[in-house]
């Protein structure tokens, strides 16, 4: 008996590391790769709207709403949201039911690993060489936030920018 209980555990850990060794960072939304413009991301995807945003609060300097039927994973969210860049794809969003709390959180350690790091409160987050993955559940909704390392930058650029402008407090 005891055997099988130590080679039980042994698989169990084999299974754990191949899917450490398998986890990825986004490097785009399903077959939708960081960098693409605009245009090539309608062609893929349904896009229901895109506006322009303001880049200090948000990222890009323009965002697009998917159309209802975009899924993530098996999941069908409330919204999905594509940021750009200079017509460059620098960061997508999804917002899902907290309902779908557990499902979510399977299919993002799924796909991208245990977390780099977990925080109070439903918050996790998953810190590549290239991009950053963001989970925050809340009472309301959930929003699973991917975002470029080079996006980050820009971001903060702009918000120290917006603060200039505002003056000293």
């Amino acid at each position: 008996m005891r055997p099988k209980l130590i080679a039980g555990a042994l698989y169990a850990t084999l299974l754990g590391m191949a899917t450490l060794a398998f986890a990825e960072e986004p490097k785009g939304f399903r077959d939708v790769s960081w960098g693409v413009s605009e245009e090539t991301l309608r062609f893929r995807l349904p896009i229901q709207s895109c506006d322009v945003i303001d880049p200090a609060v948000e990222f890009g300097a323009r965002r697009c709403r998917a159309s209802r039927g975009v899924t993530f994973g098996d999941i069908t969210p409330h919204a999905v949201f594509f940021y750009f860049r200079n017509d460059m794809l620098v960061a997508w969003q999804v917002v899902t039911p907290p309902r779908l709390r557990e499902q979510v959180a399977k299919l993002l350690i799924a796909q991208y690993g245990q977390p780099t790091t977990v925080y109070a409160n439903d918050h996790a987050t998953w810190t590549g060489q290239t991009t950053d993955l963001d989970f925050v559940g809340t009472a309301g909704q959930d929003r699973i936030v991917a975002v470029t390392k080079a996006e980050l930058v820009a971001h903060e650029a702009d918000r120290e920018i917006a603060r200039a402008r505002r003056g000293p407090k």
